[in-house]
């Protein structure tokens, strides 16, 4: 019951963002009623983390199974994975700028997320220009925050038209651009 419910979470926070979602029509759309709805979860903001927290620990799990060298194909793939699930990233593109002001429930997960994310890759491109891989002069950390940019700003211009928009193939190419696999 717990996953169906945050099925509809998915669901409803894609529809309409945090704010505009309510705990009714996420009842409604998992079956239950708002009690039983309730009983699970105790306030909207409370299923927000836990989708957000569960969508991570995907995430984190594909990521563990990539030495850190192979962390930017592993990017890849956790892209590839997304593309299956666009209700989850018609969610975070809605709840990762609504999460952008200070009182938002996701704010601080976000916050710690992006940080996190920005470090790990900044690292990796370090230790990349360290063994001669890079074909740029950039800086690891702007690298960083471009590849995350280009993620978020390739999947949000997919879910508008996914037949025009190939989330992968714009990451393989901004990687192909910088980074030398020959060396």
């Amino acid at each position: 019951m717990r996953q169906k419910i945050l099925d509809a979470c998915v669901e409803a926070f894609g529809a309409g963002g945090f704010h505009g979602a309510t705990m009714k029509e996420i009842a409604e759309r998992a079956g239950i009623s708002q009690t039983g709805l309730l009983h699970h979860f105790g306030s909207k903001a409370d299923l927000l983390v836990e989708v957000l927290a569960a969508h991570e620990r995907e995430t984190a799990a594909i990521v563990r199974e990539a030495d850190d060298l192979d962390v930017l194909q592993t990017q890849l793939r956790v892209v590839r994975a997304n593309k299956a699930r666009p209700g989850l990233i018609q969610l975070h593109s809605i709840i990762s700028s609504e999460a952008t002001a200070g009182g938002h429930p996701a704010h601080e997960l976000y916050r710690a997320r992006y940080d996190s994310l920005r470090l790990h890759l900044t690292r990796i491109f370090a230790e990349l220009r360290g063994r001669g891989r890079l074909k740029v002069d950039t800086r690891p950390e702007i690298l960083a925050n471009l590849l995350i940019a280009a993620i978020d700003g390739l999947q949000v211009q997919w879910l508008y038209n996914p037949g025009a928009v190939d989330v992968s193939a714009g990451i393989e190419a901004f990687l192909a651009g910088v980074v030398d696999d020959e060396a």
